[in-house]
């Protein structure tokens, strides 16, 4: 029926469009393939060629999708030239979506504030306040319109009270999504029973990795080890051979790029394409999705700090919705040396815990059967050897029965009795199985009153109903409801210490709450600052631009200027003798810190570095 649909919709624009605007069309992607990078000396010229192909055609296509950046480069500056314009993954966008918005009559913002947002680019708060004064006066949401500000953020204060919330979730197993759910107070449905082809038993593999040790470049080997261990077997197997997989490092890039290096060095870069498989952080990941996922916690014992801000909670919350059917959570790291409230703790108690209380397991299927009817039908189903599931859960919602066949064939039953399906819960009834039908269910439905007149007859419409779907008697299946399997790494002969493990040995850098601190007490020159070249180790120093993010305001970030001679800190540029600076200096992305404020101190995670120009303010 999709391909049906498919087919008609291009026919039907096929025969809706002249010569002229076929035409228009092929200039348009001609164009748009020669612009390239859009770097040429030729670039300008074909983006005036493309914009004049888009004019002539793109009326008659009912429906573009670019992404923002190509909407100015490609599409007439006509106002409302749209009759709906959608910007998706909102919560990542900021004020450079404006131009495609403007573009249409009405527009649909879609996005998730508890999902990764902007970040400001390391403009100073000189240059912002330049910004709002020169552009934004007299703007009401201006502060909602600075770098670092979210679409979807604007959008909400814009238009309040037409936010909606989109309750049904279809992409991950129930055991996966339940831990994103905490992160939401308003309720989530996870509607997805994977088929028998889909379904990886179990679907959550914790793996516990002893020897793990975070380094100061951010990079856990032994974690990275065993994950590129465990993906060279899967991808050696061929009931995996469909399997696309995604790997995410909770910690920075750069143990996502040492996988992917490993990876490409162990299994070759077309198992690699032909899995699909990507390498990176949280942000990478947002809007995708993979069918297994690995996710490595990077952090071990010695270097763990609390992960509790909403920088935080909005990373965790992208990187443990992404599996479809199965994910690994790869940790060096126990809950009991955690702090309770710590997102890791809690990661680590889902892959424990992660499905509500259930009822203890049975050892006859026909227990779970709610009825005197319900155990009548299983028995006839089972006695011809169909494999019959009571009760099966559907996110909130129950289906009496499902018979499974072969070539992920299946069907729903549901018998509804004088007792538990009385009138007053029919239109309840018959919104649960059209909801269930949207995913794709078949129904078979049944009243007690009718089964009873003629049970032979019921069964015989049963039975024909799933002649007809192709579903023939296979037999039962292991009923055990295991969702979580637990392993242990063994260690590995102990080998000499590198530069990392060195680093990471190496004495933390005092704080000082005096205004400034003398050399003899922090000397600059302290090895915070300074990294071995091989590791690649991008640490704070004196000249750098830090972008910090405050973990009791999740909205509030700024651009901190440490600098050799000036001290202005009404524009966040901090001498680098006075405490703030000292707190900051020689720390990595990522890396969470207590910075002096008033006359307390506040926790701020630096969200990026800007290196200074060689030679740029580099003095003690």
């Amino acid at each position: 029926f999709q391909k049906v649909v498919e087919e008609r919709t291009y026919l039907g624009l096929m025969r809706s469009m002249t010569d002229q605007v076929q035409s228009a069309l092929v200039q348009f992607t001609a164009a748009i393939r020669r612009i390239g990078r859009g770097t040429g000396i030729r670039a300008r010229r074909f983006r005036r060629d493309a914009r004049s192909a888009m004019e002539r055609s793109y009326a008659a296509v009912p429906c573009w999708i670019m992404p923002t950046w190509r909407v100015s480069e490609s599409l007439p500056a006509e106002l409302g030239s749209f009759d709906l314009v959608i910007v998706d993954e909102a919560s990542q966008s900021d004020i450079t979506a404006l131009p495609a918005l403007v573009r249409g009559r009405k527009v649909l913002i879609v996005g998730d504030d508890k999902q990764v947002s902007p970040t400001a680019a390391f403009i100073e708060e000189r240059r912002l306040l330049q910004l709002r004064h020169n552009y934004l006066q007299g703007q009401p949401f201006a502060s909602l319109m600075l770098p670092g500000g979210s679409l979807y953020d604007l959008a909400a204060a814009v238009f309040p009270g037409r936010r909606i919330m989109l309750h049904e979730h279809f992409r991950c197993v129930e055991p996966i999504i339940r831990f994103s759910m905490d992160f939401y107070s308003e309720p989530i449905v996870p509607l997805r029973i994977p088929k028998a082809s889909e379904r990886l038993d179990p679907p959550l593999i914790d793996v516990y990795v002893p020897e793990g040790r975070k380094g100061r470049d951010q990079i856990n080997e032994p974690e990275a080890d065993a994950i590129v261990d465990e993906i060279e077997n899967l991808v050696a197997d061929p009931a995996y051979a469909e399997r696309s997989i995604g790997v995410v490092s909770l910690i920075g890039h750069k143990q996502a790029h040492y996988i992917q290096s490993k990876l490409l060095s162990r299994i070759g870069e077309d198992l690699y394409v032909a899995h699909d498989i990507t390498c990176g952080n949280p942000a990478t990941f947002q809007g995708k999705e993979r069918d297994i996922m690995f996710i490595s916690m990077v952090e071990c014992s010695k270097t763990k700090q609390a992960k509790t801000a909403m920088l935080w909670e909005q990373r965790y919350n992208v990187a443990f919705s992404r599996a479809r059917d199965r994910m690994y959570l790869f940790r060096s790291v126990r809950e009991e040396e955690l702090n309770p409230s710590d997102l890791k703790a809690r990661a680590i108690r889902h892959f424990e815990s992660p499905m509500e209380l259930t009822a203890s397991e049975v050892e006859d299927l026909i227990e779970l059967c709610d009825s005197e009817f319900e155990r009548e039908v299983f028995s006839r189903l089972n006695d011809q050897g169909y494999r019959v599931t009571p009760q099966v859960r559907v996110g909130k919602f129950s289906i009496d029965m499902v018979v499974e066949g072969a070539n992920d064939r299946r069907l729903a039953i549901e018998l509804d009795g004088d007792q538990y399906h009385t009138p007053e819960r029919w239109t309840d009834d018959l919104v649960r199985q059209r909801t269930l039908e949207r995913m794709g269910w078949r129904f078979w439905r049944c009243w007690g009153s009718s089964y009873y007149l003629d049970p032979d007859g019921c069964m015989q419409d049963l039975i024909g109903t799933l002649d007809s779907m192709g579903i023939s008697p296979l037999g039962q299946a292991d009923t055990r409801n295991v969702y979580t399997e637990h392993r242990v790494v063994e260690a590995k002969l102990e080998e000499a210490p590198d530069a990392r493990s060195k680093l990471e040995q190496q004495p933390a850098l005092p704080l000082s709450r005096e205004s400034p601190v003398s050399e003899a007490t922090a000397p600059l020159s302290s090895s915070r600052t300074a990294a071995p070249a091989d590791l690649g180790v991008e640490l704070v120093q004196t000249g750098d631009r830090v972008v910090i993010s405050y973990h009791d305001q999740s909205d509030r970030q700024h651009t901190v200027r440490i600098s050799a001679t000036e001290h202005d800190p009404d524009m966040y540029v901090i001498g680098a003798k006075y405490p703030l600076a000292q707190a900051l200096i020689g720390c990595a992305v990522d890396d969470e810190v207590e910075i002096p404020a008033g006359d307390g101190m506040k926790t701020v995670t630096i969200m990026g570095i800007d290196k200074a120009e060689s030679g740029a303010e580099r003095h003690p």
